[in-house]
């Protein structure tokens, strides 16, 4: 059988990172991780990609800019793949921009959202994160929405503008959400796994499952422990799904001063090649945690993601 020109074996792995913007580290990881592609192998065991394989790998990037995970896209043909760039690309010429998908802007939804908190309509709420989460990719419903809605609940109840019933009502509601939107990101075969929950005394667990989704949404196999969870039920946990990283939300000022002793106990306990991850108001400015070695402090959402990227392109 005659090898079509699309099909043939020819391009080296350096040539393809070239065409695509993507690191030979992310090709193999994606490779690896989600079988997008099966590339051939010289006698030397050198990999050549196909000009399909590299089409495949453009439309991945493209798609995954767009706010994606890879886990979400890994299992799409070429052909799909090409209609979701396609469609993409004409939601920016219609919208200007990713704030306006679809005729939705962020900040309507946002306000919105705060509108249904303030009139206590849990259903109306409910509607208004699905639509987000249906209309924008997870970063920006992640970045501009629920962790916005949560400042906002949390400022007015502070104020007096809004009373416990209606923080409340928001936690219960955006909880719900947060564990619906975790439950429609599958990971693929072999994703690297995350482990996210909160110390000892922190009951406050919504950073704690937004790392989850956030994770997932980067093509990780992420597992969500819960909020008030002592040192040593956390490092089983990493330990029985063999997690590569821990993720723990620290945010709740009364637990300040056990903290770092709650978090040098996790990472005493936890392999040396298993990531430590802190993040959360608390985090920020808490002196006593630089001196726990092997310990990440991140301050934002973003720079978790960031950092998911980079432990993912290493693999």
């Amino acid at each position: 059988m005659t090898i079509e020109r699309s099909d043939r074996p020819r391009h080296p792995i350096r040539v393809v990172a070239r065409r695509t913007g993507l690191t030979p580290a992310v090709l193999r990881a994606w490779e690896k991780r989600y079988g997008v592609v099966v590339p051939w192998r010289t006698e030397g065991g050198q990999r050549l990609y196909s000009d399909d394989d590299v089409l495949r790998f453009s439309l991945l990037h493209q798609a995954v800019e767009e706010g994606r995970g890879i886990s979400q896209v890994a299992g799409l043909s070429n052909e799909e793949l090409q209609g979701l760039v396609r469609e993409d690309a004409i939601e920016r010429r219609v919208s200007n921009g990713p704030e306006h998908l679809g005729g939705r802007s962020v900040g309507t939804l946002l306000d919105r959202a705060d509108r249904a908190v303030d009139q206590m309509k849990p259903g109306e709420l409910e509607k208004i994160l699905k639509r987000g989460a249906l209309a924008f990719p997870v970063p920006i419903v992640v970045d501009e929405i629920v962790a916005p809605l949560l400042a906002k609940v949390g400022t007015a109840w502070q104020s007096g503008r809004v009373t416990p019933a209606h923080e409340h009502l928001a936690t219960v509601e955006i909880r719900r959400f947060l564990e619906w939107m975790l439950g429609t990101i599958s990971a693929g075969k072999g994703a690297p796994v995350l482990v996210s929950g909160t110390p000892s005394g922190e009951r406050h667990e919504l950073g704690a499952l937004l790392s989850a989704v956030s994770g997932a949404a980067e093509g990780w196999e992420a597992v969500y422990l819960g909020p008030d969870l002592p040192a040593e039920e956390i490092v089983m946990a990493a330990l029985k799904v063999e997690a590569e990283v821990v993720a723990v939300s620290c945010v709740d000022p009364a637990t300040a001063d056990h903290l770092p002793e709650e978090l040098r106990r996790i990472r005493e306990r936890l392999p040396a090649d298993v990531l430590l991850i802190a993040g959360g108001p608390l985090v920020e400015g808490h002196e006593k945690l630089r001196e726990i070695d092997g310990l990440e402090a991140l301050g934002s959402f973003q720079e978790f993601r960031h950092r998911l990227r980079e432990l993912g392109s290493l693999g």
